[in-house]
């Protein structure tokens, strides 16, 4: 595989003026309840407890298009009751755009410290169980944020991710052996119900793509010797949707294996190493390179870190697939990029992603995790090779079978035509053959501009 240079036009496009904020219809929630309880009833499970803050918000807004802004939240599931949710001072109000009926009960332990707490409170936790049926017969499954595993811990199925209270209000009354972790209910790659999408969840993670993508390029674009990092930073231009995490700007070595370190006053100067990572809720791109226009300067880097660096791309959109491991395309990388192991990667090669930025991960060398139709992925080589810059290009997709694809098209036609778009300029222009079941969200998805001060420059396959 020969990989060159193409000049292209510069990449220019609107700003999309839409919220990723999506509300469903009922039957859309109704319908997960009665999947997630199906799940428990193949355990034994007669309830489920799922649990979500600020931060781990994503499985509660699963099931009901909410997500605590301020505080905390729990949702009490089980067969032939109607949910229970429990809420904060600030959650009941803001908890109306639910679209269907549940039963809700303000919890002041979930509220900010200073708030008020009425006498009762003392008694909410009592009284919720009891309205939801939980007895010492009962058998709970909890829902957090992550699942474990046997190297994690010998009971690895009874560590939870909760707060401390309610797991011991709940063992209370049915003992440690009454409970289950069952947040792979979730987020397992095999059978996790957030690891599937349908086409409404496509979609919006198709806009956040759209819309983050399109940020990244403004910021790169706009970039300038001398400018600081916070004063690029908002080159992002960043609207009111919600984020999937802190915005990255870097322009410094020490920035860059800092990685997550959020925009400071270091200032752009030509030849550094220059990093950004910004994604709305749903979506992330990263970009990590260069910033410089001469080439001549940087053989080294070109010969040594950028080539093998896209050929490592390549390989990895043209191998994902439908019924393809994760595994596969980890052992090809691998097998076919000799530098893999000295390019410091020291996280997986890509990762499943839904409302949060990493959900689980199917790339691993050591189980084999099928990719499926309906799920979306994140494309994520992060390379920190010693005497190098780093380099890292992330952008998300998913994967769709002809009858997804033709009924995302149908109820989504504008998003399918730039959805397509991608598609052409990654297959005519960068070479990459992606399957036809590859549907890219980015704007610049497998761009790789190996001079970031030239934007017209792109790294391609060459077709020769």
């Amino acid at each position: 595989m020969n990989i060159t240079q193409v000049r292209i036009e510069p990449l220019q496009f609107e700003r999309l003026h839409e919220s990723v904020v999506k509300v469903f219809a009922p039957e859309t929630y109704l319908s997960r309840i009665e999947k997630v309880l199906a799940l428990a009833k193949k355990e034994g499970l007669t309830h489920l407890i799922i649990y979500a803050d600020r931060e781990h918000f994503a499985n509660l807004h699963y099931f009901t298009g909410f997500d605590p802004r301020f505080e905390e939240a729990l949702l009490i599931l089980a067969p032939d009751k109607k949910p229970l949710l429990l809420l904060g001072n600030e959650g009941v109000l803001y908890a109306t755009i639910i679209p269907y009926d549940l039963d809700m009960v303000l919890f002041q332990s979930f509220s900010l410290n200073g708030q008020q707490r009425d006498p009762e409170t003392i008694e909410v936790l009592d009284k919720a169980f009891n309205q939801m049926g939980i007895k010492p017969t009962s058998r709970l499954g909890l829902i957090g944020w992550k699942y474990f595993i046997p190297a994690e811990g010998k009971s690895y199925d009874t560590m939870f991710d909760l707060p401390h209270f309610l797991v011991e209000k709940l063992e209370q009354i049915v003992t440690l052996k009454g409970m289950k972790n069952v947040a792979s209910f979730m987020v397992d790659p095999s059978f996790g119900l957030r690891t599937t999408l349908d086409v409404d969840e496509i979609a919006v993670l198709e806009l956040a793509g759209t819309k983050t993508s399109r940020s990244v390029l403004n910021f790169l674009s706009k970039l300038k010797p001398g400018v600081s990092e916070i004063e690029a930073s908002s080159y992002l231009e960043i609207d009111g949707d919600p984020l999937i995490a802190h915005p990255v700007v870097n322009f410094t070595a020490e920035g860059i294996r800092q990685g997550l370190a959020s925009p400071g006053s270091h200032k752009l100067q030509l030849d550094s190493v220059c990093n950004v990572g910004f994604g709305y809720r749903s979506s992330m791109v990263a970009r990590t390179g260069l910033y410089t226009s001469d080439s001549a300067k940087f053989k080294k880097v070109w010969d040594e870190l950028l080539v093998p660096y896209f050929r490592m791309m390549v390989i990895w959109y043209e191998t994902i697939g439908i019924g393809v491991t994760g595994k596969t395309v980890v052992e090809r990388i691998k097998r076919e990029i000799p530098e893999f192991d000295s390019f410091g990667i020291g996280l997986n090669p890509g990762h499943l992603i839904h409302n949060d930025e990493w959900t689980t991960s199917v790339f691993t060398e050591t189980d084999d995790f099928p990719l499926r139709n309906g799920m979306a992925i994140q494309s994520d080589i992060i390379a920190a090779p010693v005497g190098l810059p780093g380099m890292h290009l992330e952008d998300g997709l998913a994967l769709a079978d002809s009858q997804l694809r033709a009924n995302f098209k149908e109820k989504y036609p504008e998003a399918w035509q730039r959805i397509e778009r991608r598609r052409n300029f990654m297959k005519e222009v960068l070479g990459i053959q992606i399957k036809d079941e590859v549907l890219p969200f980015s704007d610049i998805q497998g761009c790789m501009f190996p001079w970031m001060a030239d934007l017209g420059i792109v790294m391609a396959v060459d077709k020769k």
